[in-house]
């Protein structure tokens, strides 16, 4: 019997090609994007599981709340809050701690600039990343120590053994600490004790060289190593004990901070530590997904955008499904005469509904065959434009391969089973009577699936429309500045005279238009955070402050509104260790926030707490109002700040290149630098890759979303196609008896078009309220964002409406021109 369905259904594809082509086509597309998403989503969803022994490791994130403001969080924390909880909570079995930096890597007379993590030595005991070479226990026991990647050992060494080799890393300043006058170079010659395996993609991890932080080259201080509000401490991870409860663990951290910080004490603000401070403990496992704070150690992912997927290539699917059951019901009347035959000779009904299922399940099966070629041949694309090495191997990945199996399987199901119902109940009398099949199933189903295809292709047009105007939005909007030939370099390892002097270098180059010296550069992620008392308000507020030397703002084009510019020879301009009176500007939401126009705010005073901890106050005098312009990103509102010049915390370099002669610009930064830090890699960058950084996510993910509504769309139209050939067969007659009383082509092609337009403009009263919900949310994520024009929805509804208008003319059109005698001679 099943050698007979399957030679029944192959006869079938055969003799009905159009109809096996739509088919086969459509689902192919749909279960090609299921594939490409299900590996996408199986690439966002595996990071950091591949290390073992990781199941009850956490993160340790920080949040500040400073007094009076919204609360600030972020995925790193102060460095003493993990050991802490190691040495008074019991549920913790470990802590660790990460801190990566920029550093100098010297073998011999080469320089290399490396990401070098600065960790606690027990690292690679509580995260075993796959060593080749090395005794895990003993990798840090000595202090000056390495553990180097597989790439990085054929970097510094070649073909050469790499254990027991020396390297020299360091030449980062020790800062924020009080005691410290001037910049502290920490660097040392370090033994490697280790080789481990190249990280893989998938890691929130990053780096290729590892050092404990007990050596002589860890850049933090001892001062910032005890900081309980320090927003720099690196990244800290606790390892419970088996069948400790993270929550219980976060109940008890309140009356830890208490314990251990004293605002009042240290900052002379009267709360407790935990009003300050908060910690939440993310799954180590778990958080590529689940953190979207400030300072992840790579680009993090998000449940949105895994959700998004899932729930495109479901609807992508379904609509495949529809065109499989709109079509086997509108042919119906094909396989009336089949059917009832069938059953006149004994067939059951139960035999019928299994003959149907089983030729749609071999359509789909048929169709995954060919998805899986059309992965293989896209693939490479594919993973291009998401950035990511993913693959699929058949070997490896044979329970991924069943899991494909089994959603062809289930399409082959969900497409098939209404019309099996609906063939299999064919009264055999009436069939062969009218050699038809009566309705051919539900007309009203037929066009409500057509409806809920192109709602969804809509709603995902529109989609598509906004999230592609936004990001444009976002590049084009007036930023406050011109980041456009700005050099940024890190200068962080050398003391603020050579600084400066590596400044004045620049400036008097004649291959450069200018330098300048500050603490943080628009758009690389920095927040200095600062609380400051304003006169006649209870409390304190939070303000972020922006060290700079005077000609910044010039630099960089930030108009002035009032006042006048900082300069050197102004005393307290210039905002010393031991200065009580300080000379600053502000920026425009700063004059707001105090409730001053830019004119009224000159010569107003607030204060502020020395950084230091001492009591001794420190009094702001606002001599200069500037633009408002964009520090970080567009999608976050412009903070109120104030600016001023703090030579202790410059340790970043913008230099202005000229657009013609970009090469010999760069040749002379590196020359000045060389003849200033020879022993230190330069480290610079242009300012237009951190501002690109912004967008590289949305466009990747956006890029491929419009390749999904596209594929949408095309499914749609491939029944739709189908759908309106059949149906204008279906009408012959009638088209023949209207152009017989004198109906002419033109009315016959807008008859037919109508019927058709109909279910579009329905499924854009579907898909405009439910789109224009989503997107709203969706861009409330942005300060600075475009308004949901009524243009994007009418503009995706009209194309729907167009592309629906093509695919159904050449049926239309065919049919009306067709001689009104042949078509009476129909049937």
């Amino acid at each position: 019997m099943l050698h007979n369905y399957l030679i029944t259904a192959l006869r079938n594809f055969s003799r009905h090609k159009l109809y096996s082509f739509i088919n086969i086509a459509g689902l192919t597309v749909g279960l090609a994007c299921a594939v490409f998403i299900i590996l996408f989503l199986r690439d966002e969803l595996s990071y950091d599981k591949w290390i073992p022994g990781t199941e009850n490791l956490y993160r340790v994130e920080q949040s500040i709340n400073p007094p009076g403001q919204p609360p600030s969080s972020m995925s790193y924390t102060a460095f003493p809050a993990p050991d802490a909880m190691l040495a008074e909570l019991p549920e913790v079995k470990a802590a660790v701690h990460l801190e990566h930096d920029r550093m100098t890597v010297a073998m011999g007379n080469r320089q290399f600039l490396d990401q070098v993590n600065v960790v606690s030595p027990n690292f690679f005991r509580i995260i075993r990343l796959p060593l080749t070479a090395g005794d895990r226990p003993t990798l840090f026991a000595q202090p000056e120590s390495a553990v180097i990647s597989e790439s990085a050992a054929r970097k510094y060494f070649g073909s050469r053994p790499p254990l027991g080799q020396m390297l020299k890393v360091g030449g980062l300043c020790e800062f924020g600490s009080p005691d410290i006058s001037g910049c502290v170079i920490r660097e040392a010659t370090v033994m490697v004790t280790g080789v481990m395996r190249d990280l893989p993609h998938n890691t929130q991890l990053s780096g290729d060289i590892f050092i404990p932080n007990t050596s002589t080259a860890d850049p933090m201080s001892q001062y910032r190593k005890a900081d309980w509000t320090s927003s720099s401490g690196g990244w800290g991870y606790v390892e419970l004990r088996p069948g400790a409860d993270a929550r219980e663990v976060e109940a008890k951290l309140p009356a830890l901070i208490d314990r251990n910080f004293d605002p009042e004490k240290s900052q002379g603000i009267a709360l407790r530590g935990s009003q300050i401070v908060g910690y939440h403990l993310t799954p180590f496992r778990d958080d590529h997904l689940s953190t979207d704070k400030n300072g992840s150690l790579t680009p993090p992912g998000s449940w949105a955008t895994v959700y998004a997927f899932a729930a495109i290539g479901v609807l992508i699917l379904l609509i495949a499904c529809f065109n499989f059951t709109n079509l086997a019901t509108a042919r119906a009347m094909v396989r009336a005469r089949e059917i009832s035959l069938r059953k006149v000779l004994g067939a059951r009904r139960g035999q019928l509904i299994v003959q149907f299922l089983g030729e749609s399940i071999l359509m789909a099966l048929m169709s995954l065959i060919l998805a899986l070629a059309l992965v293989e041949m896209l693939l490479p694309v594919y993973a291009r434009m998401l950035g990511k090495p993913i693959q699929l191997h058949y070997l490896n990945d044979w329970p991924l391969l069943l899991s494909f199996l089994g959603t062809s399987v289930l399409v082959g199901l969900l497409g098939g089973f209404y019309p099996a119902l609906i063939l299999s109940g064919y009264r055999p009398a009436s069939a062969l009577r009218t050699n038809a099949a009566g309705q051919a199933g539900s007309g009203l189903l037929r066009n409500l699936l057509v409806v809920l295809q192109f709602a969804v292709s809509i709603g995902l047009g529109i989609a598509a429309l906004v999230v592609f105007a936004q990001i444009s939005f976002a590049r084009t909007a007036d930023l406050g500045l011109n980041k456009d030939g700005v050099v940024i370099i890190a200068a962080s390892g050398l003391d603020i005279s050579t600084q400066q002097s590596l400044v004045r270098a620049l400036n008097t180059d004649a291959a450069l238009k200018g330098a300048t010296l500050s603490g943080s550069v628009p758009f690389d992620g920095q927040d200095w955070g600062s609380t400051i008392e304003i006169p006649g308000e209870p409390g304190t507020s939070q303000f972020r402050w922006f060290p700079m030397q005077p000609d910044f703002f010039s630099l960089y084009g930030i108009r002035l509104l009032s006042g006048r510019a900082l300069s050197e020879s102004h005393g307290q301009d210039v905002w010393r260790e031991d200065s009580t009176a300080v000379n600053v500007l502000i920026n425009r939401a700063a004059a707001k926030r105090f409730g001053y126009s830019p004119q009224n705010a000159l010569g107003k005073n607030f204060y502020h707490d020395s950084s230091t901890g001492k009591v001794n106050r420190v009094r702001f005098t606002i001599v200069g109002v500037t633009g408002d312009f964009v520090f970080e990103d567009n999608r976050k509102e412009i903070v109120p700040t104030y600016y001023a010049y703090r030579p202790d915390d410059t340790y970043l370099i913008s230099v202005r290149v000229p657009a013609a002669g970009v090469s010999q610009a760069l040749s002379a930064i590196d020359g000045i630098w060389h003849r200033f830090a020879p022993s230190i890699a330069i480290d610079r960058h242009f300012l237009d890759a951190d501002f690109e950084k912004q967008f590289l996510a949305d466009e990747q993910q956006g890029r491929i979303f419009s390749i999904f509504v596209a594929i949408a769309i095309f499914i749609a139209c491939l029944g739709l196609f189908g759908l309106a050939a059949f149906s204008t067969e279906r009408r012959t007659k009638e088209i023949g008896i209207r152009k017989t009383f004198g109906a002419r082509s033109r009315d016959i092609v807008l008859l037919l078009l109508w019927q058709f337009s109909v279910p579009v403009l329905v499924a854009n009263l579907i898909a405009w309220p439910v789109a224009y919900y989503y997107l709203h949310h969706w861009l409330e994520g942005y300060a600075n964002r475009i308004s949901l024009n009524p243009l994007y929805f009418i503009g995706a509804g009209a194309a729907a409406l167009v592309i629906a208008w093509l695919t159904v003319y050449a049926h239309a059109a065919r049919v009306a021109r067709a001689n009104p005698v042949h078509a009476l001679r129909y049937e």
